[in-house]
């Protein structure tokens, strides 16, 4: 399984986990943080798999809607259910516009 940062730099942008860092920050990219791991199944008192949930958060200067729409194709072509795309706000001090993405996976 490919890592979370690989499969949203599939869409063409780059992904960082955390805050981003580059020198240079680009007209569109992406965050991304883990906010829970748990047991997905458990038997015989021993996990048996696991549930990870991200947000993942498309910055851009641009309109945005058809890298939206990309990248939910793209997470879910990865095995990521999309739990929600969250309020879209825009930083008037810094021009982008943030559109928040809660995903979950299951692992085995």
């Amino acid at each position: 399984m490919d890592s979370l940062q690989n499969v949203l730099e599939s869409a063409g942008l780059p992904a960082q986990r955390g805050v981003y860092t580059g020198k240079k920050k680009p007209a569109a990219y992406y965050t991304f943080l883990r906010i829970m791991k748990n047991a997905a199944v458990n038997a015989d008192d021993k996990r048996q798999g696991s549930r990870e949930m991200y947000r993942v958060t498309l910055f851009s200067k641009a309109d945005f809607e058809e890298q939206l729409e990309k990248t939910l194709e793209i997470l879910e072509a990865a095995g990521y259910y999309i739990n929600s795309v969250d309020t879209e706000e825009f930083e008037t001090e810094t021009g982008y516009w943030y559109v928040p993405i809660t995903i979950e996976i299951l692992k085995e």
